[in-house]
């Protein structure tokens, strides 16, 4: 939800900068550098995290996130210049690159495997939750007002989340058998840390983990067997998908999107943002249930294709627009903005940090999630900065245009290297990893044996 804030924050803060409603004065050049340094921020703390996720705990990686956002946002109120606003950003985007890099671990690693899908989805739907919050609250308060209620969020996170417990897998990676005991005791809800449960689960855990043990989980873990590069690039395909999806640019710009609409007769563009908003909120509870009931696999290729589809539209909705069309209602780009949002929140969004907590061994887990995360970052970064550059210059269509192709390519990449991993453990999930490398070899064999010798003329 902290990270969520950040994200959705521009939004309001962006559209009373438009209106006069500050005495900031920004360019669209600095307005598009004062949201994009926060994937330059993000480039900073994905990969030392993601060593340390493994040198002192998932936990305090991401307790620590909590006292940063409180000083981003106390520089907030503190500052009257956009150049300010930059450091605010570029900390805030470390602060993302920590929770992008270290929560999915986290919640992979307490999760059991029948549920591990539908709570990986509650990870972005706190996301959405404080999109929807800042939506919702910037508009109707001043942006003072808008910057407490945001501090209030790392101050109840820190208040409720002082109190959970560390992952287990961290403490059988440490060799603590007692804390590791504890740990899932407490997951359990179990007061005897020696019942048949806990033991049968830490059982379990530590057999997982024993062949990782061996390693140190270094680069060459992460990219010595061609089990650990097929899932590596799964997930890198998945990631890619999700920030060419443009979710991220949408957010951000949304208040401005929909003011280059039609809006005179219908809703503001601020009333827009926030059905948006609700909209992306509540299709989190549905996709919880639909993700262990159908699987990763069908909600990614559904996701892809919709959102590709509705984006399109909404770029030759602005298309026309751009070119003279002046009657096209407003409706239009929030029903195709809404649906892909809507279609976005049930694959694209919750199911990257999913795979990232199961797709991988422990010992690299850390590393993976966080080189992911710098995918991520850097795509988001040039989608984020190019936003404004590609509006002023060719029209604001042009950018949906890009985001709907992609979101197509992704589809049939996703549905050519993507192997369902609903309901299997760590092992199982390796294993079924494995098996799509020997299909393929077996494929790419059979060709080659069905090709056909050419004669050579020359010795006829």
């Amino acid at each position: 939800m902290m990270a969520g804030t950040s994200l959705g924050w521009p939004s309001p803060v962006l559209a009373k900068l438009s209106n006069g409603g500050l005495t900031m004065v920004a360019t669209n050049e600095q307005q598009s550098w004062m949201i994009a340094m926060l994937e330059l921020g993000n480039l900073l703390s994905p990969i030392p995290f993601g060593l340390l996720v493994d040198k002192v705990g998932r936990k305090p990686c991401l307790l620590l996130t909590g006292p940063l956002y409180i000083i981003s946002w106390l520089m907030v109120l503190w500052s009257s210049t956009i150049g300010v606003l930059y450091w605010v950003r570029l900390l805030q985007g470390a602060c993302i690159g920590i929770i992008t890099t270290v929560a999915p671990i986290y919640i992979g690693e307490i999760a059991g495997d029948s549920i591990r899908g539908a709570l990986s989805t509650f990870f972005n739907g706190m996301l959405n939750a404080g999109i929807l919050y800042v939506y919702c609250v910037g508009p109707l308060v001043s942006y003072d007002a808008l910057t407490y209620y945001s501090l209030l969020v790392p101050c109840a996170f820190l208040g409720t989340c002082l109190w959970i417990p560390e992952s287990p897998y961290y403490y059988v990676l440490r060799d603590d058998d007692k804390k590791a005991h504890e740990s899932v005791a407490w997951l359990h809800g179990d007061a005897s840390a020696e019942s048949d449960v806990v033991v049968r689960e830490l059982m379990r855990i530590k057999a997982e983990a024993r062949d990782d043990l061996r390693h140190k989980g270094s680069v060459r873990d992460l990219f010595g067997s061609q089990c650990s590069r097929k899932a590596f690039l799964i997930v890198q395909i998945v990631a890619a998908a999700d920030v060419l999806s443009g979710m991220t640019t949408v957010l951000a710009y949304a208040s401005s999107t929909f003011a280059h609409a039609d809006t005179d007769k219908t809703l503001s563009p601020d009333q827009f943002t926030m059905l948006l908003g609700v909209l992306i909120f509540c299709t989190t509870f549905v996709t919880g249930y639909l993700v262990d009931k159908l699987g990763r696999r069908p909600l990614l290729l559904f996701s892809c294709f919709g959102c590709g589809a509705f984006e399109l539209v909404t770029g030759l909705y602005y298309y026309k627009r751009w070119v003279g069309f002046e009657s096209l209602g407003a409706w239009i780009p929030f029903t195709a903005i809404g649906s892909f949002a809507v279609i976005y929140s049930i694959g694209l969004g919750p199911l990257l940090p999913t795979l990232q907590g199961e797709m991988f061994p422990s010992n690299v887990r850390g590393l993976a999630s966080a080189i992911t995360s710098v995918t991520l970052t850097v795509i988001s970064f040039v989608g984020l900065k190019m936003y404004q550059v590609i509006t002023d210059q060719w029209g604001i269509h042009v950018n949906y245009f890009i985001y709907g192709s992609g979101c197509l390519v992704s589809f049939l990449l996703i549905y050519r290297f993507l192997p369902e991993t609903k309901g299997k453990t760590f092992a199982q999930i390796q294993s079924e990893i494995m098996k799509t490398i020997v299909d393929d070899d077996r494929l790419s064999h059979s060709r080659n044996r069905r090709k056909p010798v050419s004669a050579n003329t020359s010795d006829v």
